[in-house]
Parts: structure tokens; sequence; C-alpha cells
């Protein structure tokens, strides 16, 4: 088929751009609900926004906030469906309606003709180095396609499409800018999945070395697709909104537990065997397939979803920054198996600026790796119906965690170890130090009564991460983390 370069499309995608600025709630506010849904604002009094481009209501509640305007006492858009989001704490006054200063514009249909503004050297996401504040700035760096020509640059935004550019470039420097929606299960890849082995065949979105993969907009999506980073170097992922896959054949293992357990295939993204990676600016999620719309079988939740991102197979030199994870269980492995003895010395990660919303477990679980862990923000509750908080930071066998200045809001939460955990037999232990981190505004207390590892890690970080204060890390990572917040041309 014939692919789409840029040059081709270029005044698409500035129109894309152009019209992914319109804010649904203020700066710092972090969405929770469609109009109609409901929020959970948590047990202290928090500032909540009701309303739709640069036009909201803003008022103060604690518990469930149901999202309409009998809640507000206002409709700031009428006709409009709006969005609800969280913001902070209340400092105990009710913030005024914020009026608009002009009213909305709908983005003209005629694109701009003049060429887009080329970024100051080192900003423009197409082509930013993975920066010296994580493993995959270590080495020979993180460039991804950075050297790519217009020709060997492309807009995507059909599966066919998609793999087609992947293919082409064959390993050599390539841009791939996705575009809307990119459903693998569509019928421009073939319709519905109709076995687990066409599923296997048809989700696989495979990255191969010197690639940067990147989202147009704030609506880029990779839906029933698994995005593979398997035995190839240098490859970037940004400003993607990526569904977590649902395996449509999830298998019963009666051994697996006292009880046994359903288990799924497909990861959003899986990073295996490879170095110099860098992911960054995402947004990973369980919606709309949520997990309480399945069935329960053999006295279990009839679990359709694996990992979020997975990393493993003695991967090195990979960053993992400024995400969103969201409404899921079991986000993120860092080393498969116990078994898996090869990857000691391997499994360099750096974890920094994320967002773990309703996540249950594994953000991320260690095995092996030396993996650093910074500045990032958990926020869950430990008796919610859905994907209940149960743990943050697992400590496997043989990990070697670097934690410093996290910030973990987690109801329910009252010691270290409702945070931190060791997962794994007592006689496969591993290692963790931190510093500077606040579990509900309190010191973390990593080495309590709850909270007690080995503190030999036996590595020191080898570039100088930024590091923020940790009662400023909640503001900082609402601002910056998950997709739509990249401006690409």
């Amino acid at each position: 088929m014939k692919l789409l370069p840029l040059a081709a499309l270029i005044s698409t995608t500035l129109f894309a751009a152009s019209a992914a600025h319109a804010a649904d709630w203020p700066e710092g506010f972090s969405k929770c609900a469609a109009q109609g849904g409901a929020c959970d604002a948590g047990s202290a009094r928090r500032q909540v926004s009701f309303g739709i481009k640069n036009k909201w209501v803003l008022k103060s509640f604690s518990g469930k906030v149901a999202c309409s305007a009998a809640t507000f006492g206002s409709d700031p858009y009428p006709g409009i469906d709006k969005k609800c989001a969280l913001g902070p704490l209340d400092s105990g006054t009710t913030p005024p309606v914020i009026p608009p200063v002009t009213p909305p514009v709908t983005p003209p249909v005629t694109p701009p003709v003049t060429p887009p503004v080329t970024p100051p050297a080192g900003t423009d996401p197409l082509t930013q180095a993975a920066p010296a504040t994580g493993w995959a700035s270590y080495s020979s760096g993180t460039r991804g396609g950075a050297a790519a020509t217009q020709k060997e640059t492309y807009l995507v935004s059909s599966p066919s499409q998609l793999l087609a550019a992947l293919k082409a470039q064959a390993g050599k420097p390539a841009q791939i800018k996705v575009y809307g929606t990119i459903d693998m299960a569509a019928s421009d890849n073939g319709g519905a999945f109709k076995s687990a082995s066409d599923q296997a065949a048809r989700s696989l979105i495979s990255i191969p070395s010197n690639t940067t993969v990147i989202g147009v907009g704030s609506d880029a999506r990779i839906v029933n697709g698994r995005i593979m980073i398997k035995g190839v170097d240098n490859v970037i992922v940004r400003n993607l909104t990526i569904a977590n896959p649902c395996d449509i054949a999830p298998k019963w293992d009666p051994k697996d537990g006292s009880s046994g357990n359903w288990n799924s295939e497909y990861d959003g993204l899986n990073v295996d065997k490879s170095t110099h990676v860098w992911i960054d600016h995402n947004t990973f999620t369980d919606a709309p397939r949520t997990d309480d719309q399945f069935p329960q079988e053999n006295g279990k939740l009839k679990q359709c979803h694996d990992g979020a991102l997975d990393v493993k197979n003695g991967s090195d030199y990979v960053t993992v920054s400024n995400n969103v994870f969201e409404l899921h269980e079991k986000n993120t492995l860092v080393g498969s198996s116990d078994s898996t003895t090869a990857d000691d010395g391997h499994l360099t990660v750096t974890f920094h600026g994320n967002h773990y919303k309703q996540v249950t477990s594994r953000a991320p679980r260690v095995r092996f790796g030396k993996v650093h862990v910074y500045n990032n923000y958990y926020e869950g509750d430990r008796n919610a119906k859905l994907y209940a908080h149960h743990y943050s930071i697992g400590v496997g066998y043989k990990a070697k965690i670097v934690s410093q200045n996290n910030a973990f809001d987690i109801i329910g939460a009252t010691e270290c170890g409702d945070a931190i955990e060791a997962s794994g037999s007592s006689s496969k232990t591993g290692a963790i130090v931190d510093s500077g981190s606040l579990l509900n505004g309190a010191a973390l207390g990593l080495g309590g009564a709850s909270c007690k590892f080995s503190n030999a890690v036996g590595w020191t970080l080898p570039y100088t991460p930024a590091l923020l204060d940790a009662s400023k890390v909640r503001e900082s990572v609402l601002r910056n983390a998950g997709a739509g917040k990249l401006s690409v041309r």
C-alpha cells in the first residue's frame, strides 16, 4: 500500500495540533468523571470543577460527587456534555465561578497555510532525546527516529498504515505519527478477533530499532493492540493513549494460588530483550473495558487484562516518565520470573513523574533490576469497589530499588507496608532504600515495623535526577503526566 509521508499531510497535522489546546478543567486538576458519572473526592474536602472549554464552576466537596449541574448549582455550558475534575485540597473557602475570558472558538475548517514554527533545539517532541534524568540517557542514549528525514516520517490513522510504516524502514531511522484512533480489531485489519490465535497475530504492533512512535494532538489512541519492543535498540513511544488489550480467551489455572485463577495474555506495552527505550507522556488504561464488566467464573473474576507495561529478559537503559497509569490491577513487572537469573545485573529502569491512579498493584513490582523510582504520584483507595489498592512498589527477588521523593495519597493506608510490599517468598528477598517519600502527607517510614527490607542495593545512580520535594510532586505530576500534553508538529 502507499504510505502517507509527512509532507503530504502537514496541513492535517497542524489542524489536529491546533484543536488540542482546549482546556476542559483548570490547570493542575485531573479528570475524574464525565457528566452523569461520579467522582470520589476522598475524605478531605478538595476543589472539584464542572465544565468544558475554559469555562467551569468550582466547588469544594468530600466523598462521592455527582458530576451534574444540580450538584454544582450552575450549568456553565448549557446543551453540551461537561466533565468533572479533581483539584487540590480546599483551603477553607469555596472558589468562585470562573467565567471565560472570551467565548470558545470553534477551530476553522480550513487548516492554517503557514508552516509550523520549529521549536528550539532539543525541545521538539519528534527529535528530542531521552533527558539525562533516567537510565535511557545512559551509555549511547536514546534518540529513537530523530535522524529520520521527511521521506522517513509517516502520518498514520489505521492499522494497515501503521503496520506498513513500521515495516518500511526495517530498523533505519523512522518517525511514525499516530493520528486519531487505531483499532487493531477494526475492519481495516480484519474485524473482531475470531480466536486466540487470530488475536495473537493481528493485535501485534512490533516496533523496530531506531523508531519514534508518537501521537498527534490529544486523542491519538491504540485500541485492541499490544505494542512489542523486542530484541531491538533505540525506541521512543510518546503521547499515546493505550487501551490495555483484553484477552478474548482467558485460561483457567486451578494450580494458580490456593483456589485457582484466570490468566490472560497480552500487555499494553512490552519491553523484551531491548535497550535504550523511552516511554514518555502516555496514558495506559483499562477503560472502556474495566474489570467490573466481566463475570465471575469458578469463583473468580474472569480477568481479561494482563499487564499495562512490562520490562523483562535483560532489557537495559529504559526510562518510563510522565505517564498516567489508571484503572488497572497488575500494572508493571520488571523481571518476569524468579528463575530468570540472567536478569541479575540488567533491567536498568527509571520510573519518574508518573501518575498511578486507581492501580491495584505492581507500580512497579521488581525482580533483579537496578530500578530508580522517583517523583511519582500514587493515588488510590484500599476500600474501593473497583481496583482497590493493594500495594504500589513490590520488592521481589534480588530487586535493587532506589526510591526518592514519591508521594502516596492512599485512602485507608496507615503504614509503609500498605505502599511497599515484599513481593516474593521469605527466602527470595530484595533490597530497597528510600529518601524523602511521603505517605498521606507524613514520612513514608521505610524500615519501620511493617516495612523492613535490606538496604544493600549495591549501586549508585549514574545520572543526576531533577528531584522535586515530595510535597510538590502531586501538583507537578497532575500538570505534566499523560497523553495530550505534548505539542507535536
